[in-house]
């Protein structure tokens, strides 16, 4: 059952409407820009010259205007809660192409449906499908012990039976290439030390490949994550040319044991079983749904998260909360009778755990210039306290938005610095549409990313809430400035690299 709406009485409705229209007149029109900065006119130019700081004035006013009811709202809010806690409860794994998957994709339906959104629909997508099945990994000498494990996701099985074999344990590609020769025949596990995501992710995608090619019959790797014996799932990648051998990742501690009954010459062996099997591509969808905007509907603000996730937690942190957050957006906005001038679209994509088929599949068919999207923003990096917004956009770009960040320091959500906006809306962002990744502070992220303790019970209700008054606060801001232009002219826009 859907929480019930909280809606300000008519009065008070009305007043936020006139600080709206207020703040409207008062906003100093400058260009965002993706690499050319957009024309202006000699007024605003003047204007532009002789008020400054105009951030620090322009969220005086969003401090005292709707924008301050949203912030009051959303963290009020128990929609998005209610929300995740039915996605992650109920609905089950939902891997992209997967029964699971069917039902998120009626969840996102109902729940966005409930927040008063004018439009909902889904737009079918062909993804990548794979099923993982029964699965284990035991240590058989020097002694038997079983070892916690998780296969990599497109990873083949072990042919119906157990794959025993010695384990080449080795620190990095270097070694490997040092130590070639031993491979054949043997299992290879790589126990880089763990740098960071980005460092580290790159020994489970191509940690199949690199083994196969010295002749090893399957790869396995210390995770790209932490945690207390957890292993970490997420997609690899095979050679198209190449041998594919089974591929998963262990623990921590059990990378590190492995590791060290090697280093001390006690040749460890491992029985691997994994039925795992890609599948043919098949059948799956975007959900949908937007606020039309009251003065120019054809200009889309949209924000998104991808409904897709694995199949070992419930998919919180990664990327339900965001989900729940997109749709509790709308929410809030129809709560307090805050249509903004333009539209406010959410995306909830499919398959970004599998390569972004989804995200392309959008930007393919809506990505053109009627109507055109203005800004894209994007939430997958877990559910933690605010931190403020990445921006893939030119340096004016950056500065520009900062007066719609400046009144989200109440919920430690004020920073704007350039960096990587989001895998789904990437695609857009190559055509010069303004590119925003919400971000929080994350350094526990990667205890939970892909693995089983990625549960509802890891986001913290607090966070959730200061989470949504970050994003509805921002956005809000963006779809309601009455500047004439929020992006630049299309001829005006270059690729974003």
């Amino acid at each position: 059952m859907f929480p019930q709406s909280c809606r300000l009485p008519s009065g008070s409705r009305r007043v936020l409407r006139d600080q709206a229209a207020t703040y409207a007149l008062a906003v100093i029109l400058v260009p965002l820009s993706v690499g050319m900065a957009a024309p202006v006119t000699a007024t605003a130019a003047a204007a532009a010259a002789s008020a400054p700081p105009a951030t620090a004035a322009t969220a005086a006013i969003l401090e005292t205007g709707p924008v301050a009811a949203v912030l009051e709202r959303a963290l009020a809010d128990t929609f998005a809660l209610a929300a995740l806690r039915e996605l992650c409860d109920e609905v089950g794994p939902r891997l992209a192409g997967s029964e699971g998957m069917r039902r998120a994709h009626q969840w996102a339906k109902r729940w966005l449906a409930a927040t008063g959104a004018d439009t909902v629909w889904t737009q079918p997508v062909t993804v990548p499908r794979w099923e993982r099945g029964r699965e284990w990994a035991r240590l058989v000498e020097p002694y038997a012990i079983d070892l916690g494990m998780l296969g990599l996701g497109m990873s083949v099985g072990t042919g119906g039976r157990p794959l025993v074999a010695e384990v080449l344990a080795v620190t990095d590609w270097d070694e490997l290439e040092a130590r070639a020769g031993e491979a054949a025949g043997r299992i290879v596990l790589f126990n880089p030390p763990w740098i960071g995501y980005g460092p580290n992710v790159q020994y489970r995608s191509q940690a199949a490949r690199r083994a196969a090619q010295h002749g090893a019959v399957a790869a396995l790797i210390r995770p790209a994550g932490f945690g207390q014996n957890t292993p970490h799932t997420g997609v690899m990648s095979y050679a198209d040319d190449g041998p594919r051998i089974p591929a998963a990742s262990l623990t921590e501690e059990g990378a590190a044991l492995l590791w060290r009954l090697d280093r001390a010459g006690r040749r460890p062996t491992v029985s691997l079983y994994m039925e795992a099997e890609p599948l043919e591509p098949g059948p799956c969808a975007n959900v949908i749904g937007e606020l039309r905007g009251r003065e120019r509907p054809g200009e889309i603000v949209l924000i998104g998260a991808h409904l897709d996730a694995w199949d070992t937690g419930q998919g919180a942190h990664d990327d339900g909360a965001a989900c729940a957050l997109m749709i509790a957006t709308v929410r809030v906005l129809n709560d307090l009778d805050l249509r903004p001038r333009r539209t406010v679209r959410v995306v909830l994509f499919t398959s970004e755990e599998y390569g972004g088929q989804g995200g392309r599949a959008y930007a393919e068919a809506y990505g053109g210039d009627d109507p055109r999207h203005v800004l894209a923003l994007e939430s997958d990096s877990g559910c933690f306290a605010p931190a403020g917004f990445s921006v893939r956009a030119a340096a004016e770009t950056i500065e520009a938005l900062r007066p719609f960040a400046a009144p989200l320091a109440t919920v430690g959500a004020d920073t704007l610095y350039p960096g990587w906006a989001g895998v789904d809306i990437g695609p857009l962002v190559e055509t010069g549409v303004i590119g925003i990744g919400h971000r929080v502070h994350g350094r526990e992220y990667f205890r939970y990313h892909h693995g089983p303790a990625d549960v509802l019970t890891a986001v913290a209700p607090a966070d959730l809430a200061a989470n949504l008054a970050a994003i509805a606060g921002f956005i809000y801001g963006v779809a309601d400035f009455a500047g004439a232009e929020l992006a630049p002219d299309p001829a005006s826009r270059t690729k974003d690299d």
